[in-house]
């Protein structure tokens, strides 16, 4: 058992890490090789082509369609995490006629595939106006069962006493999820916001879809155009142009594995 603690189970972690980072460092790599030398089995390349970062900014909306992804993925984001947040705290605290009913019913909507209500979504859309604007890829993705279930049960074990020490010092109902619910739900907001970033940042169907502009693609619909987008595919500007898109979602990772940490420790003790 010693040994197993001590070689086996480091050794496996060490291999299955260098597997998950592997396809990561080979698109980096792959970014800086000219075209010629795209398909060349190496672990370093030989040159660094920078021009490819040059060409996939200048011949596509790449910029446009990345800061068309973060408008859309942080605007989900922060209004999906006060929404769910005040969705769950209520389900948790407050008592309402047909309050089990409404809990289950939303998380009924989990088992629908989003295949089965995508045209009535769309059709939907469409009526109100909204295809081709931020608005359609933003009302859309906004609501989702997993982030009210995750935020109830978060506040179902939130100790009542600070809620009631509240309320002594005169805060209201408001006042109190504002001033002190929401500041200490850090531990369940740190994972959901990396996971809500990351799903409307990777979102590419209901995007290509709803938007048929250029100018409003997000950048997954962008790069999928740079993939189809001829008879050859220029796999080193794509490959830079990848890696160009990963960046905001390394930046999130880097400013939130703090609280993310936090919160996984804090889920562990409770």
């Amino acid at each position: 058992m010693k040994t197993m603690n001590r070689f086996v189970l480091p050794s496996v972690s060490v291999l299955i890490g260098i597997a998950m980072i592997f396809p990561v460092y080979m698109l980096f790599i792959g970014s800086f090789r000219s075209e010629t030398h795209i398909f060349d089995i190496q672990i370093w390349p030989t040159e660094f082509a920078l021009a490819n970062f040059m060409e996939a900014i200048t011949s596509s909306h790449l910029l446009r369609s990345i800061l068309n992804s973060v408008i859309v993925s942080t605007t989900v984001t922060v209004v999906a995490m006060l929404f769910h947040a005040m969705s769950g705290y209520a389900l948790a605290r407050f008592q309402f006629p047909g309050k089990k009913l409404i809990f289950s019913w939303m998380l009924s909507t989990l088992m629908i595939p989003f295949a089965v209500i995508m045209l009535p979504l769309y059709l939907i859309t469409k009526n109100l106006g909204m295809t081709n604007s931020f608005s359609g890829l933003i009302i859309p993705a906004i609501f989702n069962a997993y982030g009210i279930f995750l935020f109830r049960q978060f506040y179902r074990d939130f100790p009542k006493e600070l809620e009631e020490a509240a309320y002594i010092e005169g805060l209201s109902l408001a006042g109190t999820f504002l001033r002190i619910a929401l500041p200490l739900s850090m531990p369940i907001i740190a994972p959901l916001t990396i996971g809500f970033f990351l799903a409307n940042w990777n979102s590419y169907i209901w995007p290509l879809i709803i938007t048929q502009k250029e100018t409003m693609w997000v950048i997954q619909v962008q790069l999928a155009n740079l993939v189809g987008g001829g008879y050859v595919t220029p796999w080193n500007v794509v490959l830079a142009a990848a890696v160009i898109a990963a960046l905001p979602t390394f930046l999130l990772f880097f400013f939130m594995q703090r609280y993310l940490v936090e919160g996984i420790k804090m889920t562990g003790i409770k």
